[in-house]
């Protein structure tokens, strides 16, 4: 018999190791384990210092109560914690650590030293590792704590190798220090990488807080959670909101405070959602979708607000003890917290005035957008004021059409403003609109029905295809010019390049999305915005000039610090398609100039739900993935949407278009364009013989 044992116990080295791995994924994973331990040593000011993004160096100093020389030499040891004692302290833990597991797992891939001291300690601690050899002596020392943690993963190559750009390493650590700024506005944060400060929040409040971490155009709509009596509210439906709230909140033995943003402003991605639970930032599917039920239709299903909830909870109603690095949370009885927290929303929302406030120039900004869409001859570029009797329509409530200072100009706040005004046009222009329509109407009349079709037959067709033609037409416009200016037409197609949708005839189209096509008695279903999108793409791709079109007023971005971080790195590609983008501020930037291919910017939020939408893609591998992102990106914001009805003549030239495209039968991300049913095969689904 064959006693040999194939099991083993690993030593001790490799055991740490392999913790390591779960709990020191990157140097922001160290960042926030020695943060989170200054702040439960009572900390109130911790400076964070990097070099190279914490891949040579990561040093944290704070000002707590330091450690006796006996703990010091205790600290490094696998699962010795001062933050619990036995199992039962894991159901009602309120510290940001206690796993113990942290510095063990720290100092097992680094060069490792602390340098501490007590207030009532007349000399410090130094504990100093490096390749399981340890020194331990006495040192001079303010009070407080230093951990220097330097050449992370330097005796794990594997792990080194896996590192990833300084830039995007930078951008995880500063997105660790906002949510801690957030979750402790009362202590002083610093983050400085290379002598230079990232981030930086004093001792405060929780609104200062938020415009250090979201910005001044983000705190500005950010309305207060009410707590207390908010006296400063008044009206009958703003108390019984407030009560609500009370009562809400009172039963279920919770508190809730914080910030949310109006609907103005929101974000297709939920990276402004911050949550702090019991003290502690963390990620939760059930918190995310308890705010968007408390927006309701007060934004598009696509859209999510800025959130900073500050919650408490009783902690034996919650489970922080789901992974190494704490960042998840499990509540008890999750249906009832959704059920509370996007009722306190619903609640908040009830108690302020939403509609977006419009100034003189946003007036201006309004009134030319309605000239435009009613046809009419504008000269917005000479900056030509608008008749005082239109502007009157958009004054405050005072009747005072001053402007104001440019910094209370919403960009948000009046992109809502458009489509929640009615703007009423002038009887000369109401008639030249009626009289293009209905130029247009005949037009279609005699192009595909005959001059002497029935007024009914017409009549069916134009009232199943009369959605607000004037978006589609800008887009259509812009690649039909980009097409004529490359030079490619379907003269010069050759043999090769004929393609399955040459000689085929437009019948309709469903759900403003899909165009049907008839082809050899075959059925074509064309996805509109995947095939303008595909036509946009190839324009980019081949474009050698990156024609600009200047902004009359460039657009401020305002960034996180993590976005500021990935925004560095994709300027360059940015500048190749045509944006001009020069820094304005901290964590700004201005844009002068956008590619020709968005057509006439009319709509400038188009510029910040573009760049948001790259900046959530983070950080790309190498320098063709960020130029496929930005022109993928660039397509798809400039082509058709999805849920724009396109008459007769709009489908007929996107399906000529399409034609000329290199590769029509798919878009950018791989998603197919055509969807092809040959009379064959509609036969067999019809079970004709």
């Amino acid at each position: 018999m064959n006693k040999e044992s194939f099991i083993h116990i690993l030593d001790q080295d490799t055991i740490n190791k392999i913790a390591a791995g779960e709990v020191v994924e990157r140097p922001a994973s160290v960042v926030k384990e020695l943060v989170d331990n200054a702040i439960d040593a009572g900390a109130k000011n911790i400076r964070v210092e990097l070099k190279d993004s914490g891949k040579t160096l990561i040093s944290v100093r704070d000002d707590g109560k330091g450690m006796s020389r006996e703990d010091a030499a205790l600290s490094p040891i696998k699962h010795a914690t001062s933050k619990i004692s036995t199992i039962s302290d894991l159901e009602v833990v309120s510290t940001m650590g206690f796993r113990g597991e942290a510095l063990a797992a720290i100092s097992s891939v680094s060069i490792f030293e602390i340098i501490t001291k007590r207030k009532e300690d007349s000399t410090g601690t130094r504990l100093y590792l490096e390749g399981g050899r340890q020194e331990i002596t006495d040192i001079g020392a303010p009070d407080g704590t230093t951990v220097n943690i330097a050449a992370l993963f330097y005796n794990t190559p594997a792990r080194l190798k896996y590192m990833k750009s300084d830039a995007t390493e930078l951008s995880h650590i500063a997105g660790i220090v906002s949510d801690l700024i957030l979750a402790n506005p009362k202590i002083s944060l610093t983050l400085i990488n290379n002598g230079k400060t990232i981030l930086s929040s004093a001792a405060s409040d929780l609104f200062n807080a938020v415009v250090d971490i979201l910005g001044h155009e983000a705190a500005r709509l950010m309305l207060e959670i009410p707590s207390g009596s908010m006296e400063s509210l008044s009206g009958e439906n703003k108390k019984e909101a407030v009560d609500q709230i009370k009562s809400l909140t009172e039963y279920a033995d919770m508190e809730i405070s914080g910030y949310i943003s109006k609907p103005a402003y929101s974000k297709t991605t939920t990276d402004n959602l911050y949550f702090i639970v019991n003290n502690r930032p963390v990620t939760s599917k059930e918190l995310i979708k308890a705010v968007r039920l408390g927006y309701y239709t007060k934004l598009p299903k696509d859209r999510y607000p800025a959130a900073v909830l500050h919650l408490k909870i009783d902690p034996s109603e919650t489970d922080v003890n789901v992974h190494p690095r704490k960042t998840e949370i499990r509540f008890k009885d999750e249906n009832r917290l959704i059920r509370i927290v996007s009722d306190v929303i619903e609640a908040t929302l009830r108690l302020y005035e939403l509609a977006p406030k419009v100034t003189a120039a946003d007036a201006k900004k309004v009134v030319d957008k309605s000239f435009s869409d009613f046809g009419a001859p504008q000269k917005s570029e000479t900056k030509q004021q608008p008749p005082a009797e239109s502007i009157n329509e958009f004054k405050s409530d005072s009747g005072s059409s001053k402007a104001a200072d440019s910094d209370t100009d919403f960009v948000k706040e009046t992109q809502a403003a458009y489509s929640a005004k009615t703007v009423s046009s002038p009887p000369d222009m109401k008639k030249a609109e009626d009289k293009q329509t209905r130029a247009e109407d005949k037009q279609i009349k005699d192009q595909f029905f005959g001059a002497s079709s029935s007024p009914a037959v017409f009549e069916k067709y134009r009232t199943g295809y009369t959605a607000p033609a004037k978006d589609t037409d800008k887009r259509l416009k812009a690649t039909e010019r980009l097409l004529s200016e490359t030079g490619k037409t379907e003269s010069q197609k050759t043999p090769s390049e004929i393609s399955i949708l040459d000689n085929v005839h437009v019948v309709g189209q469903i759900s403003a999305l899909y165009i049907l096509a008839e082809k050899d008695g075959g059925l074509l279903i064309i996805d509109q915005h995947a095939a303008h999108e595909r036509i946009f793409y190839d324009i980019i791709k081949k474009r050698e000039d990156c024609s600009v079109q200047e902004l009359i007023s460039p657009v401020v971005i305002n960034l996180t610090p993590k976005e500021k971080a990935l925004m560095d790195e994709y300027i360059p590609y940015l500048e190749e398609i045509g944006f001009g983008i020069s820094e304005f501020g901290d964590y700004s930037y201005a844009v002068s100039f956008v590619p020709v291919v968005f057509g006439k910017m009319e709509d400038i939020s188009a510029v910040h739900d573009f760049i948001a939408d790259l900046l959530s893609f983070g950080k790309v591998k190498d320098e063709t993935g960020a130029r496929e992102t930005v022109a993928k990106r660039t397509a798809c914001r400039a082509a058709i949407k999805a849920g724009a009805s396109c008459n007769q003549l709009q489908m007929e030239e996107l399906v000529r278009q399409l034609k000329l495209a290199e590769n029509p039968y798919s878009c950018p991300h791989g998603r197919p364009t055509i969807l092809i049913f040959s009379q064959k095969e509609l036969e067999k689904l019809f079970e004709r013989s």
